[in-house]
């Protein structure tokens, strides 16, 4: 009788395991469906990459000035440090540079002034670029033969002409050097040059600065 009984109650129970599963197969694999679409979609879709990289705008602007210089991007960028540019060596010799330029420029009197203005010289911008800058509104060209340029930290002007402009720079800069710079007005050149070195084609083809005043004759 017992084993009866015992055949009867485990029949039941695979009869209603088998109605559950019927019933509910629906949701149950819809349900692992489901997660394996997500699963799937996971590591499908990549997190988007944050780059750190920051920009720096004056930085551009500084190692296009100097590309267009040089005529390259890819030669040495130059280092900055404390306000100050450490510029890489200059290449050719400047002599043959100035040589050829006035070959082919109409040269100005030996006295030549331009109109006095008074220029801004205004931070994130370098001396050279804002010299050059101005240099170039009067016809003029600049040769800045230095290993170092400075960013302007706090703004000033500067009230004369173009030759004498060249000039005052020179001087605010001149104890940067260790034996000192030279500004020279080049005016069969049509060129200001800013030179550390000492070169007697400079001397004899251009004026060094200040300009010597005359003396009266009486």
């Amino acid at each position: 009788m017992m084993f009866w009984l015992k055949n009867i109650v485990f029949a039941l129970l695979l009869i209603g395991l088998a109605y559950y599963l019927i019933a509910n197969q629906e949701a149950l694999f819809s349900q692992n469906d489901e997660q394996e679409i997500i699963s799937n979609e996971s590591a499908i879709v990549e997190k988007p990459k944050i780059s750190k990289k920051e920009t720096n705008p004056a930085a551009e602007g500084l190692s296009r000035f100097y590309a267009n210089l040089r005529g390259s991007e890819d030669e040495d960028e130059p280092r900055v440090r404390n306000n100050i540019v450490y510029l890489p060596p200059h290449k050719g010799d400047i002599v043959e540079i100035l040589e050829a330029k006035r070959l082919v420029t109409r040269p100005l009197r030996k006295n030549w002034k331009s109109t006095k203005l008074n220029r801004p010289f205004r931070p994130e911008h370098t001396l050279h670029q804002k010299l050059s800058e101005y240099a170039k509104a009067e016809g003029l060209e600049v040769i800045w033969w230095l290993d170092k340029d400075f960013i302007i930290k706090d703004p000033f002007r500067i009230d004369k002409d173009i030759v004498d402009t060249a000039y005052q720079v020179g001087l605010a800069i001149n104890g940067h050097f260790q034996d000192g710079l030279s500004t020279y007005f080049c005016y069969q050149h049509r060129t200001l040059v800013l030179i550390e070195k000492h070169k007697s084609y400079l001397d004899e083809e251009c004026v060094k600065l200040p300009r010597k005043s005359r003396s009266r004759s009486f």
